[in-house]
């Protein structure tokens, strides 16, 4: 139960109590009779009318707004640290290429060569999200933007349509035999949260929606990325329209949105005064305040004859009586029940259950008609409002038309006055004409003359001006032109003089030139014959070596010839008897095959020795492509191992140069 619902419970509990009271209904019915033209009560309301422009743009903004939250966009920042080996969590590409361009962190070289060369530090990049991008950065200031431009809006609105302010004046004297009573009050509420203000369901539409941008608004200030971003300063106007405040369409139109909140002006509604004036008051109202007025003069009675304890025990012997009232009431009522239970000829429980199926019919009706009563209240409350408005709108169309007659008044004077002033101005006006033109012939007149005596002096001036300065002029150009030729004859004489140099050094410079090509085409010549001996020796040598290799390949391939045709001969003659002999001959067989696979390889090799390896039809059938593949193969894993060996080895070298390089350096220091 709020404060307004207390007061009411207690007026009308009052008011029940003081009609029942002879005497104070007396007394009330005769303060009734006492108001007077004196006595008004004037209440003020605002009425507010929002402007939907700036509510529909920031709607449709937000829509784009939150898009461009939901993107998230952001940056990879990378932070990286050398550390130790011990601390190192996940190794990635960065560390192997740092790795590999820093080798200082290899310090220990295993004994074992299958064993890992591990490092003493290693290069551990962290990756991090970073979204402080301006695009988000921008997007949080436009919000804290818009909720400065809301919030403002919204309690300024709020503030006046919540404003209430009332004045009473009440003016009464009653006169009886043996009391005079004269009662005068003046009050004046001011109020700024008035739970019922003027209906506007225009403006209280607009109210809700203002109010659901500004909830939008918090929403998204209270994401995870604009938490983030606002750890970030704030960006300053103006903006920089990178490419994707540009071409991103959600950003383009956060932008706008910006661009149009950032140059409103204006409060973005208007508010009116309502003013109303309740005289003379209605036959309720009129009897509430005189209970005011008898409840007053009571408090005052009491207090200033200080009768609180005398008042206090008669309060308690009435409530006691009443208590008393109410139990013999009670006890009837049982006796009652008692009888009417013995004639119906039923037990006291079978006429309370009769008894409690009645009262359940009973409340039943009167659930109905408390129903009833809520409709007719409701409906007394809406035609009680429709009445207000009908009144409302009867005093404003009575304040329109006063406002309209005194309007066309002021028109028709100011019409008046204006045929009359344009009038004088148009005679006035002439008369000034009339002077200037005057004044202004006598002015270009003398202004003629005097300007053709001006210009006669200001030319003659000049032609003595340009006189002197030819003159002068002349002078110049003869002393340049001597001082130019001196120069010029000086520079020329310069120019012979170096040319020669020149010339005497560049023939120098040619003959020795000359000397040394004469020299270098004779070493030239000699290393040419000496080099086509030499390259005639190795021809004729590569000539006998490929005809040696050719003799050796033709008699291995003779004899691989040779083999097969023997093993295959003796395997069609032979018989089998049992399974032994079989896997003799197949081991035999494998042998005779790794034998000639031996021989291919001891051909390839030579083959490699020699130079003379190329593509031939030898490697046509699958069995060579194969074992060529598997020597392949084993050749590859020979030369990875051969490579790390001779690396680790030449590491080793290098390690013991730069110390004995130290060592010696130390030498010399300390000599």
């Amino acid at each position: 139960m709020n404060k307004i619902d207390a007061y009411y419970r207690y007026l009308k509990d009052f008011k029940n109590s003081t009609k029942s009271n002879r005497q104070t209904k007396v007394e009330i019915d005769n303060l009734k009779k006492l108001i007077n033209d004196s006595e008004k009560l004037e209440t003020t309301k605002y009425r507010c009318t929002i402007q939907e422009d700036w509510v529909k743009a920031i709607e449709d903004g937000l829509v784009f707004v939150e898009k461009a939250v939901r993107e998230e966009r952001q940056f990879i920042r990378s932070n990286g640290e050398v550390v130790e080996i011990e601390k190192v969590k996940k190794v990635s590409k960065d560390s192997v290429s740092h790795l590999a361009k820093h080798s200082n962190m290899i310090t220990h070289v295993p004994k074992d060569k299958d064993e890992d060369l591990i490092p003493d530090k290693l290069y551990m990049v962290e990756k991090l999200s970073d979204y402080a991008v301006y695009e988000n950065r921008f997007l949080y200031m436009l919000l804290k933007y818009l909720e400065t431009f809301i919030s403002f809006r919204l309690e300024k609105i709020e503030k006046l349509r919540m404003t209430y302010r009332s004045k009473l004046v009440i003016n009464r004297k009653l006169e009886l035999e043996k009391r005079t009573l004269d009662y005068h009050l003046e009050m004046s509420d001011d109020l700024e949260n008035n739970m019922y203000p003027l209906k506007d369901d225009s403006s209280f539409s607009l109210l809700e929606r203002i109010k659901n941008c500004s909830l939008n608004v918090n929403g998204l200030l209270s994401t995870d990325l604009m938490e983030q971003v606002s750890k970030s300063p704030m960006i300053k106007p103006p903006i920089t329209k990178t490419n994707v405040l540009k071409m991103n369409q959600n950003f383009k139109k956060a932008l706008e949105l910006y661009d149009y909140i950032a140059s409103y002006k204006g409060l973005g509604f208007t508010y009116e005064e309502v003013n109303k004036d309740y005289y003379p008051f209605e036959d309720k109202v009129n009897e509430e305040i005189s209970n005011a007025i008898g409840l007053t003069s009571f408090i005052a009675y009491k207090c200033g004859n200080e009768i609180d304890d005398i008042l206090e025990i008669s309060y308690q012997e009435e409530e006691e009586r009443l208590r008393i009232l109410e139990q013999e009431k009670l006890k009837k009522q049982i006796a009652s029940l008692k009888k009417k239970a013995r004639e119906s000829n039923k037990t006291m429980e079978e006429y309370m259950l009769l008894l409690e199926k009645r009262n359940s019919l009973l409340e039943r009706d009167s659930q109905e008609l408390a129903i009833a009563r809520n409709e007719i209240v409701n409906l007394n409350n809406q035609i009680a409002e429709l009445n207000n408005k009908i009144e409302e709108l009867n005093q404003t169309i009575k304040s329109l038309q006063l406002e309209i007659e005194e309007k066309i008044k002021e028109i028709n004077y100011l019409n008046q006055k204006y045929i009359e002033d344009m009038a004088k101005l148009k005679e006035e006006h002439q008369k000034e004409i009339d002077s200037l033109n005057s004044a202004h012939e006598e002015e270009i007149n003398d202004l003629n003359s005097a300007h053709e005596e001006e210009i006669e002096r200001i030319n003659q001036e000049h032609q003595d001006e340009i006189d002197k300065i030819e003159l002068s002029h002349m002078h110049e150009i003869d002393d340049l032109k001597s001082q130019y030729e001196e120069e010029i004859q000086l520079l020329k004489d310069n120019f012979v003089k170096e040319k020669n140099d020149y010339i005497e050094e560049y023939e120098n410079k040619i003959s020795s030139l000359d000397f040394e090509i004469k020299s270098l085409t004779k070493k030239q010549k000699e290393l040419i014959d000496t080099y086509t001996s030499q390259i005639n020796e190795n021809t004729s040598e590569i000539t006998s070596l490929k005809n040696e290799l050719n003799e050796k390949v033709s008699s291995y391939e003779q004899r691989i010839q040779k083999i097969e045709n023997d093993y295959t001969l003796q395997i069609e003659d032979m018989t089998f008897k049992n399974k032994s002999e079989v896997e003799e001959l197949l081991e035999k067989q494998r042998n005779l095959e790794g034998t000639n696979t031996f021989y291919l390889s001891q051909i390839d090799a030579l083959r490699i020795e020699k130079g003379s390896l190329s593509p031939s039809l030898d490697y046509v059938n699958q069995q060579r492509l194969d074992e060529l593949e598997r020597e392949y193969l084993i050749f590859k894993k020979f030369y990875k191992n051969q490579w790390k060996l001779a690396k680790k080895e030449l590491r080793k070298m290098i390690l013991n140069k730069e110390e004995i390089t130290k060592t010696s350096k130390n030498q010399d220091k300390a000599n």
